[in-house]
């Protein structure tokens, strides 16, 4: 075990969220012992904003209900406490747990509900850097795991034998996709060589977990790099065959997309879009991942554009367990982004006003500005609709931020279509 003591960190009370604050100070003051744990003290480690605050303590769930009345127990076969304040934060507690116990015929995890000690706890959890433990009694950093030398060196590594993590909850191998991808870590090699070799494992796991796991991915802000590990890795096979096959088939593109690079310098310039302005809809981000499906069967010129949209959904969107809602939003989409690029084709015509005053138009133009971008489009183009709009009086302030102002059609080309992630270490 390693202590760092508050000198030996960066990790601040200022960098916690207030919510969180009060429940580690009560629990402590209530003389349990309370961690924050997980995500939060990683994020934090190297210099990112947590997105929540997680705790770990010795108090059991019915412990913590009596100390905040703003608290409600969740969960049948292992208890947490969410901890309710005002704004919308929710403060998730739970006991410490152990390592659970494993069938050696089947090591797929079907139970993790028995309480433990912190050690036991940290060890139970995934990866090293989320291993990590800060202790309100003293501001210190708790390493049971070398979690900080794996962040120090900038690595993805399993707690214990990866083979045996994988098989466990074989999730985890996405979860390793997200945090090298939007850390820009590496993924240690017998790590990698595991996830290489368990991927037919992904299948196990509940569907719901793994649709929303890819559906994150794209969400990240580092969704071009994650493709990039899933297709490198073997998972993208085995998640999206569809996509797997698009890419090894060269006579089946378009005319945007002859080297098989189309889908990822759209999310690379999803990824630019979500730095800069924060997470876009899924129904976006799934109008993003179909485009080159559509485009490879003449969408811009076909009859019956509505049926290819549709056919394209049914069949890549299940991946991501897209709602009915997200469909038929993206559905609206696409069909919005055919008309924006024929109508700013045919000598500037007058745009029709019932196109400009949809509801989803701001949405339906920023994804004809990622096709833009991503194919070295025409952004005139975009900046024609963008004034007919105002000329309407329907310039609405929730449109997404562009990233186009001063640019023209005919720039450079991007220099590299697909970045190759180098992750052995």
């Amino acid at each position: 075990m390693r202590v760092l003591t508050r000198s030996e960190h960066p990790v601040s009370r200022r960098d916690i969220a207030s919510g969180a604050l009060r429940v580690l100070n009560r629990l402590y003051r209530a003389g349990h012992t309370a961690y924050l744990v997980g995500g939060s003290v990683r994020d934090i480690l190297v210099k990112r904003t947590p997105k929540d605050f997680d705790i770990v303590t010795s108090a059991r769930p019915t412990q913590v209900r009596k100390l905040f009345r703003n608290c409600r127990l969740i969960g049948r076969r292992f208890r947490l406490a969410h901890v309710h304040f005002s704004g919308g934060e929710i403060v998730e507690v739970a006991t410490f747990r152990c390592t659970p116990e494993l069938d050696q015929d089947d090591l797929l995890l079907r139970s993790d509900n028995r309480f433990g000690s912190p050690e036991e706890d940290a060890y139970r959890r995934d990866f090293t850097i989320n291993g990590l433990f800060y202790d309100i009694a003293d501001y210190s950093v708790i390493d049971y795991v070398d979690g900080v030398r794996d962040i120090e060196r900038r690595v993805v590594r399993t707690i214990n034998d990866p083979w045996t993590r994988f098989q466990e909850d074989p999730v985890r191998m996405l979860r390793a996709v997200k945090f090298a991808s939007k850390l820009n870590f590496r993924i240690e090699s017998k790590t990698w060589s595991a996830m290489c070799e368990s991927r037919k494992a992904i299948h196990k796991s509940p569907p719901p977990r793994v649709q929303e796991e890819l559906a994150r991915l794209l969400e990240e802000g580092a969704s071009c790099r994650a493709l990039t590990i899933m297709e490198e890795s073997g998972l993208l096979e085995e998640l999206e065959p569809n996509l797997h096959r698009y890419l090894s088939q060269a006579d089946s593109r378009s005319e945007y997309d002859p080297d098989g690079g189309l889908l990822f310098d759209l999310l690379e310039c999803v990824d630019d879009r979500v730095i800069a302005s924060g997470k876009p809809s899924r129904a976006l981000l799934y109008s993003v991942w179909m485009l080159p499906y559509i485009l490879a069967q003449d969408f811009f010129a076909v009859t019956g554009p509505d049926v290819v949209v549709r056919s394209v959904a049914d069949t890549v969107l299940p991946a991501f367990g897209a709602s009915r809602k997200d469909v038929e939003r993206v559905v609206q989409l696409l069909l919005a982004v055919r008309r924006f690029h024929q109508g700013s084709r045919r000598g500037r015509r007058a745009a029709p006003k019932a196109l400009l005053s949809k509801s989803y138009f701001n949405e339906a133009l920023a994804v004809y500005e990622l096709f833009l971008q991503a194919t070295d489009g025409d952004l005139e183009q975009l900046d024609w609709w963008r004034e007919q709009r105002s000329l309407h009086g329907k310039d609405r302030t929730s449109e997404p931020a562009s990233s186009s102002s001063g640019q023209r059609g005919g720039g450079d080309k991007r220099s590299n279509r697909r970045r190759r992630f180098r992750k052995r270490s």
